[in-house]
Protein backbone atom coordinates (compact mmCIF):
# COMPACT_ATOMS: atom_id res chain seq x y z
CA UNK A 1 0.00 0.00 0.00
CA UNK A 2 1.13 3.46 -0.79
CA UNK A 3 1.83 6.07 1.39
CA UNK A 4 -0.87 7.83 -0.27
CA UNK A 5 -3.65 5.38 0.29
CA UNK A 6 -2.30 4.85 3.79
CA UNK A 7 -3.11 8.88 4.49
CA UNK A 8 -6.53 8.59 2.70
CA UNK A 9 -7.82 5.33 4.51
CA UNK A 10 -6.55 7.53 7.79
CA UNK A 11 -8.08 10.23 7.21
CA UNK A 12 -11.28 8.42 6.18
CA UNK A 13 -11.22 6.58 9.34
CA UNK A 14 -11.35 9.54 10.59
CA UNK A 15 -14.59 10.64 8.76
CA UNK A 16 -16.61 7.64 9.13
CA UNK A 17 -15.84 7.52 13.06
CA UNK A 18 -17.08 11.38 13.62
CA UNK A 19 -20.22 9.84 11.02
CA UNK A 20 -20.58 7.14 12.65
CA UNK A 21 -20.93 8.38 16.56
CA UNK A 22 -23.22 11.37 15.18
CA UNK A 23 -25.35 8.54 13.84
CA UNK A 24 -25.64 6.53 16.83
CA UNK A 25 -26.25 9.94 18.91
CA UNK A 26 -29.10 10.03 16.75
CA UNK A 27 -30.01 6.46 17.24
CA UNK A 28 -29.62 6.74 21.00
CA UNK A 29 -31.77 9.37 21.25
CA UNK A 30 -34.46 7.85 19.14
CA UNK A 31 -34.11 4.38 21.01
CA UNK A 32 -34.64 6.53 24.31
CA UNK A 33 -37.30 8.58 23.33
CA UNK A 34 -38.83 5.42 22.35
CA UNK A 35 -38.72 3.38 25.15
CA UNK A 36 -39.83 6.98 27.48
CA UNK A 37 -43.34 6.73 24.90
CA UNK A 38 -43.18 2.51 25.84
CA UNK A 39 -43.38 3.13 29.38
CA UNK A 40 -45.95 5.59 28.84
CA UNK A 41 -49.62 4.55 28.23
CA UNK A 42 -52.18 6.29 27.12
CA UNK A 43 -54.80 5.93 29.72
CA UNK A 44 -56.14 3.21 27.55
CA UNK A 45 -53.66 0.36 28.22
CA UNK A 46 -51.63 1.30 24.57
CA UNK A 47 -48.25 1.72 24.65
CA UNK A 48 -47.18 5.21 22.79
CA UNK A 49 -44.31 3.70 21.05
CA UNK A 50 -43.83 4.86 17.68
CA UNK A 51 -41.73 3.71 15.14
CA UNK A 52 -41.55 5.85 12.06
CA UNK A 53 -39.65 5.27 8.50
CA UNK A 54 -36.97 8.05 9.27
CA UNK A 55 -35.76 5.34 11.97
CA UNK A 56 -35.30 3.04 9.07
CA UNK A 57 -33.14 5.72 7.45
CA UNK A 58 -31.23 6.46 10.71
CA UNK A 59 -30.68 2.53 11.05
CA UNK A 60 -29.00 2.71 7.80
CA UNK A 61 -27.08 5.37 7.67
CA UNK A 62 -25.64 4.03 11.12
CA UNK A 63 -24.67 0.50 8.98
CA UNK A 64 -23.59 2.46 6.54
CA UNK A 65 -20.69 4.76 8.09
CA UNK A 66 -19.99 1.77 10.33
CA UNK A 67 -18.81 -0.22 7.99
CA UNK A 68 -18.00 2.10 4.70
CA UNK A 69 -16.41 4.37 7.31
CA UNK A 70 -14.75 2.35 10.09
CA UNK A 71 -14.55 -1.28 9.58
CA UNK A 72 -13.50 -1.24 5.15
CA UNK A 73 -11.12 1.66 6.13
CA UNK A 74 -9.49 -0.77 9.08
CA UNK A 75 -8.94 -4.00 6.89
CA UNK A 76 -7.37 -1.35 4.22
CA UNK A 77 -5.04 -0.45 6.58
CA UNK A 78 -3.78 -3.59 7.98
CA UNK A 79 -3.43 -5.00 4.51
CA UNK A 80 -6.69 -7.61 5.32
CA UNK A 81 -9.17 -5.81 2.15
CA UNK A 82 -6.50 -5.57 -0.95
CA UNK A 83 -10.42 -5.42 -3.22
CA UNK A 84 -11.38 -1.89 -1.02
CA UNK A 85 -11.22 0.28 -3.54
CA UNK A 86 -11.21 4.10 -2.57
CA UNK A 87 -14.27 4.42 -4.30
CA UNK A 88 -16.21 1.90 -2.48
CA UNK A 89 -15.42 3.94 0.56
CA UNK A 90 -16.27 7.14 -0.46
CA UNK A 91 -19.58 6.01 -1.82
CA UNK A 92 -20.56 4.04 1.21
CA UNK A 93 -19.21 6.87 3.53
CA UNK A 94 -21.60 10.08 1.07
CA UNK A 95 -24.24 7.49 1.16
CA UNK A 96 -24.13 7.08 4.71
CA UNK A 97 -24.40 10.97 4.96
CA UNK A 98 -26.93 11.11 2.26
CA UNK A 99 -29.52 8.89 4.46
CA UNK A 100 -28.49 11.03 7.80
CA UNK A 101 -29.60 14.15 5.33
CA UNK A 102 -32.84 12.09 4.41
CA UNK A 103 -33.62 11.20 8.19
CA UNK A 104 -33.80 14.65 9.17
CA UNK A 105 -35.73 15.67 6.43
CA UNK A 106 -37.77 13.03 6.44
CA UNK A 107 -38.21 14.00 10.72
CA UNK A 108 -38.67 17.38 9.74
CA UNK A 109 -41.92 16.21 7.69
CA UNK A 110 -42.54 14.03 10.52
CA UNK A 111 -43.35 16.71 12.77
CA UNK A 112 -45.33 18.93 10.40
CA UNK A 113 -42.07 21.44 9.78
CA UNK A 114 -42.97 21.75 5.99
CA UNK A 115 -46.01 23.57 6.77
CA UNK A 116 -46.73 23.94 3.28
CA UNK A 117 -46.95 20.12 2.35
CA UNK A 118 -50.76 18.67 2.80
CA UNK A 119 -50.91 16.36 5.48
CA UNK A 120 -51.84 13.12 4.76
CA UNK A 121 -53.98 10.54 6.69
CA UNK A 122 -50.93 7.56 6.14
CA UNK A 123 -47.52 8.48 7.72
CA UNK A 124 -45.59 6.03 5.65
CA UNK A 125 -47.47 7.83 2.75
CA UNK A 126 -46.19 11.13 3.57
CA UNK A 127 -42.43 10.33 4.31
CA UNK A 128 -41.98 7.71 1.24
CA UNK A 129 -41.02 9.81 -1.13
CA UNK A 130 -38.29 11.25 1.51
CA UNK A 131 -37.28 7.97 2.32
CA UNK A 132 -37.04 7.06 -1.51
CA UNK A 133 -35.04 9.87 -2.78
CA UNK A 134 -32.36 9.17 0.00
CA UNK A 135 -32.27 5.39 -0.32
CA UNK A 136 -31.87 6.04 -4.11
CA UNK A 137 -29.16 9.12 -3.93
CA UNK A 138 -27.23 6.80 -1.45
CA UNK A 139 -27.66 3.58 -3.98
CA UNK A 140 -26.36 6.23 -7.10
CA UNK A 141 -23.32 7.09 -5.22
CA UNK A 142 -22.45 3.13 -3.86
CA UNK A 143 -22.37 2.67 -7.66
CA UNK A 144 -21.37 5.31 -9.05
CA UNK A 145 -17.79 5.31 -7.02
CA UNK A 146 -17.76 2.20 -6.39
CA UNK A 147 -17.00 1.40 -10.03
CA UNK A 148 -14.72 3.91 -10.18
Amino acid sequence: MTQSDQTFFAVILNVGAILAGFCATFLSFRIQREAGYYRSPDGKGNNLSHFTASLALLLLATLCTAVCGIVLPLLALVGSGPCISRGLIVGGVLGGLLLLAAYFVTELRHYDVFKFLQNDRAEWKREGPFVAVGVICAAFCFWYFGLR
